[in-house]
């Protein structure tokens, strides 16, 4: 951790706010990973900056019914495998405060997410193209493909989903989220010393991506000062970067990410999560164990430890609905059912 610090503390002289901005991330002190769902979010600023730029729209309410409708026909075809094939699974995010406030979607979201562990996400893989590859396409990080994203997308083929993530991607249809639970060491500088790694290099794959796709982002991210300056920022970082593709930083990220192969840890984390490595670890027995809840009216699972989860992910007024400003919305460049 001491050279890393030492590494980024040289690129503050040369480069910076970018060397701060990444010094902020990997020590944990970013307002994301120690704040609740809201303006402070950075992720949460990144969804909702873009209602503001041209070229881009929201989803009237009828293409979100229809929308809302198509995920769960996808949700329910995943179900049927993963049962099928003892494949463990739990709503994740936004979906699981969905079941336990609105027994389904939450009104305004548009998409549903799903937590699996490591094991199960390899197995997942194993069985994929003959159980659902006729339909859906798997986009991982380990695959490749100019995926660039750290967690795990399954995506309806003959559809389209274009957001600012999708601009040079192969693949952009209609999708669900996966995002594995990794083991972490019970030892606890194992542990810390996995977690900056992991951190370090996860930050290193946005902004490779970011400066893979600058020259599309830019006629979206032109008009706001604050998008412009955050992608700027990241390019720059991403630029650093050049020696190796997108698709093998992607590799190693995940293999760096599964590295603790004990599936008996007393905890485990979500490093493609919301808030990262340190900001979402779970003991495991909350959210490798899981309870039957309703999503508009097909059975599904949500973690155990489902109020912990939601403390984490949203403070303590998770059960508030949030004000129309505050809510999170994809902006689309190219939507097709």
């Amino acid at each position: 951790m001491a050279a890393i610090l030492m590494i980024w503390a040289g690129l503050v002289t040369r480069f910076g706010e970018p060397g701060r901005a990444f010094l902020d991330y990997v020590s944990g002190e970013s307002k994301m990973s120690k704040g609740t769902l809201g303006s402070t979010d950075k992720r949460h600023f990144f969804k909702t900056i873009f209602r503001e730029v041209p070229g881009t729209f929201e989803l009237d309410d009828e293409q979100l019914k229809n929308l809302q409708s198509l995920l769960l026909d996808m949700l329910k075809d995943f179900i049927e495998v993963f049962e099928e094939e003892g494949i463990f699974y739990t709503l994740s995010g936004g979906s699981v405060l969905g079941a336990i406030r609105h027994q389904g979607f939450i009104p305004w979201d548009d998409d549903i997410d799903i937590n699996m562990p490591r094991r199960d996400f390899e197995h997942l893989k194993e069985i994929f193209d003959e159980k659902l590859g006729d339909k859906y396409v798997l986009c991982a990080p380990e695959i490749g493909r100019g995926y660039g994203m750290s967690h795990v997308q399954i995506k309806k083929k003959n559809t389209v989903f274009k957001a600012l993530n999708e601009l040079k991607m192969k693949d952009i249809g209609i999708y669900i989220d996966i995002f594995v639970l990794e083991n972490t060491y019970d030892n606890a500088f194992l542990r810390k010393l996995h977690g900056y790694r992991c951190l370090f290099w996860g930050y290193a794959l946005t902004c490779k991506k970011t400066a893979n796709e600058y020259d599309a982002l830019l006629p979206y991210i032109g008009y706001v000062d604050a998008l412009k300056k955050a992608y700027r920022k990241k390019m720059i970082i991403g630029k650093l970067f050049f020696f190796i593709s997108l698709d093998a930083l992607s590799k190693k990220v995940m293999k760096l990410y599964s590295r603790c192969r004990d599936d008996n840890t007393k905890y485990v984390c979500i490093p493609s999560g919301r808030k990262h490595y340190f900001g979402e670890m779970y003991l495991r027995s909350d959210m490798n164990e899981s309870k039957e809840a309703t999503f508009e009216n097909l059975k599904v699972r949500i973690p155990k430890g489902t109020d912990k989860y939601m403390h984490v992910l949203y403070g303590d007024g998770y059960m508030e609905i949030p004000p129309v400003g505050d809510r999170e919305i994809h902006s689309i460049i190219e939507f097709k059912l």
